[in-house]
């Protein structure tokens, strides 16, 4: 179990993923080191050979699908639709920016208290010179797409659409495998917590 737990990126050898830094209980590490060597099998065949396509859409979601972008895109969609009394782009952008705002302060509260490393920061992936932060789960840049996915999809028009919107979304936070930068399952959770969130966002705020 120490060889998964090391090279699956996880903060406490021998404890499962961790909380608080302290080990996960005995009842869930199982189920935790499946998931870790899972993790583990699906980042390197991802990293192998991503080709250039895959490069260059990691890329581009690096930058895309930062919240810093998002939340002043769907600010700026919102105030140009209450101007331009577009009830659809303002409804997105408030919604985006709600959930965009609860999304990143939800991901980064969860990062402190699970404490995982990321796929760069542990043997025998880690990059030389690169500082441990150990702030791998959930997937920021996931959380923020699939966020920025469900309030867009929350005015579409038809489901093709909206299937478009997240396969959009799953493509670019998929990029953070990609990158080196997460696991899988720091991605999906990112996936589920933005997509929560922001739904909830959509139903309490005001039409």
């Amino acid at each position: 179990m120490n060889d998964i737990t090391e090279q699956s990126g996880i903060e406490n050898p021998g404890g499962g993923i961790g909380y608080g830094g302290r080990p996960a209980p005995a009842a869930f590490q199982p189920a935790l080191t499946a998931v870790d060597t899972l993790d583990a099998q699906v980042h390197d065949i991802v990293t192998c050979d991503p080709g250039p396509v895959s490069q260059a859409l990691a890329a581009a979601g690096h930058y895309a699908i930062k919240r810093h972008v998002l939340i002043p895109g769907f600010a700026i969609a919102g105030i140009v639709g209450l101007l331009a009394g577009q009830r659809d782009l303002r409804r997105a952008g408030s919604v985006g920016v709600a959930g965009l705002v609860m999304t990143a302060a939800a991901s980064r509260s969860i990062k402190r208290y699970v404490k995982r490393r990321r796929p760069d920061e542990c043997e025998p992936r880690r990059k030389p010179g690169w500082r441990i932060s150990a702030r791998s789960l959930p997937s920021g840049h996931a959380a923020s797409a699939f966020a920025a996915a469900t309030a867009l999809a929350s005015v579409s028009r038809s489901p093709a659409q909206s299937a478009m919107i997240y396969g959009t979304a799953a493509v670019l936070a998929g990029g953070r495998v990609v990158k080196h930068r997460h696991w899988a399952s720091d991605v999906m959770a990112g996936a589920l917590l933005g997509t929560a969130i922001t739904l909830l966002a959509r139903r309490i705020l005001p039409r």
